[in-house]
């Protein structure tokens, strides 16, 4: 977990204010390779499977993280329409933005449902609960850095 929190920190303190102007999604695609790598390293890190529990938990989780790239794809794209319309914002691309993200964390969720209850099938509802508490401390990081380095709407001149 102090992995994940030191490539997080890093990654807040190389964005500024200034650059709503030219916003530059490398960024966060950055963050999203660093980030990618190491949450697998610390579920290996977190969880004790045993070798029959690794044989099931493994395969839905290389699905799980393949489900759910599109969802961050779709909040990356959707942090990049905001900053892209930061000085122009009017109400129908601000209602657009809100709903659409609204959806992606319904959609986040959703998937999250799905997978715990296949997993809830054959493993252990602690251990499938250990991982959702993995799963949620890594994704409220992610938000984190996303939510500061996203400005408030400005308001009207």
């Amino acid at each position: 977990m102090k992995k994940i929190l030191l490539v997080i920190v890093l990654f807040a303190c190389t964005f500024s204010f200034a650059q709503i102007q030219s916003f530059d999604s490398t960024y966060i695609e950055g963050l999203k390779k660093d980030v990618g790598g190491t949450f697998k390293e610390i579920v290996k890190e977190n969880l004790k499977l045993t070798e029959d529990e690794a044989k099931i938990f493994w395969p839905l989780f290389d699905e799980y993280m393949a489900a759910r790239s599109p969802i961050f794809e779709e909040r990356v794209s959707i942090t990049e329409e905001y900053m892209m319309n930061y000085y122009a914002l009017d109400d129908a691309t601000a209602k657009d933005l809100i709903n659409k993200s609204v959806q992606s964390n319904q959609n986040l969720l959703d998937l999250r449902k799905e997978y715990l209850n296949k997993m809830f099938e054959q493993l252990p509802a602690p251990l499938v609960g250990k991982f959702f508490q993995i799963d949620n401390r890594v994704s409220a990081m992610l938000d984190l850095v996303r939510m500061s380095v996203t400005p408030l709407v400005r308001d009207e001149e």
